[in-house]
């Protein structure tokens, strides 16, 4: 840990489990939080190595790095910011809370499959971030009859959103044919809210089903929904960076 420091104010206690950064930034406004004996009144102050924080009178220190991949059911949402009281998806971990842990991107609330959640922001960072070039893999049930030479035609170079942003890089994997409509495999580096819809919306056809099942050659096809399993960082390392 000693190679993270120094460290802002608020990732310090965020990363001790003392709620987002948002509510973090709010304890120092509330002049809860003291840095070595003297109350801290702004948000940017560095924590340096043996430095003495405490918050509410209480010393806190940040909570050792932990990775989880999670089979994510529909219905949860995937952001750690809610005011009206759904259940986060880290709350499918025991103490998800407690540790600090919010998930590495987001899928929709009806959007099912494999999420990566971890307290580890920049390794999060290099998972989310199209510059690093992490592929996703999704399975789509999408209306109507598409051959898998018309949707890798259809979807082939650039793809441009109905905001005008420009999507490229996807590759279908397969497609075929299921009670009317086509159930698809493709794959995206990008991670834009809501792109795999937008990309199909893009093309004519709407998405009537959507999971994730890869995140580089990360996958968990023994989860069920709602499961997860606890990883070390080499493990997931070597299956979304290498």
């Amino acid at each position: 840990m000693s190679g993270e420091f120094p460290m802002r104010m608020q990732r310090y206690l965020a990363r001790s489990g003392l709620g987002s950064r948002r509510k973090c930034e709010e304890l120092i406004d509330d002049g809860r939080v003291t840095l070595n004996g003297k109350v801290v009144s702004e948000k940017g102050v560095l924590v340096n190595q043996g430095d003495i924080v405490m918050a509410d009178g209480r010393k806190v220190s940040p909570i050792p790095f932990r990775y989880f991949i999670l089979n994510k059911p529909e219905g949860i949402i995937s952001v750690n910011d809610d005011s009206r009281g759904r259940t986060w998806v880290v709350d499918l971990i025991p103490d998800g809370r407690k540790l600090g842990l919010f998930p590495a991107g987001r899928l929709d609330l009806d959007t099912t499959g494999l999420m990566l959640i971890t307290n580890d922001g920049r390794l999060a960072n290099r998972i989310m971030h199209p510059r690093y070039g992490i592929r996703k893999e999704y399975r789509a049930l999408v209306k109507g009859t598409w051959t898998p030479d018309t949707l890798r035609s259809r979807l082939k170079g650039k793809v441009v959103l109905e905001n005008g942003e420009v999507v490229d890089g996807i590759e279908v994997v397969s497609a075929f044919p299921e009670s009317g409509d086509t159930r698809t495999v493709i794959t995206i580096h990008e991670g834009r809210k809501h792109v795999v819809k937008r990309l199909f919306t893009a093309i004519g056809t709407r998405v009537l089903e959507l999971e994730r099942t890869a995140i580089g050659s990360l996958r968990a096809p023994d989860l069920e929904k709602g499961q997860w399993k606890e990883m070390d960082r080499t493990g997931i390392e070597r299956a979304l960076l290498s």
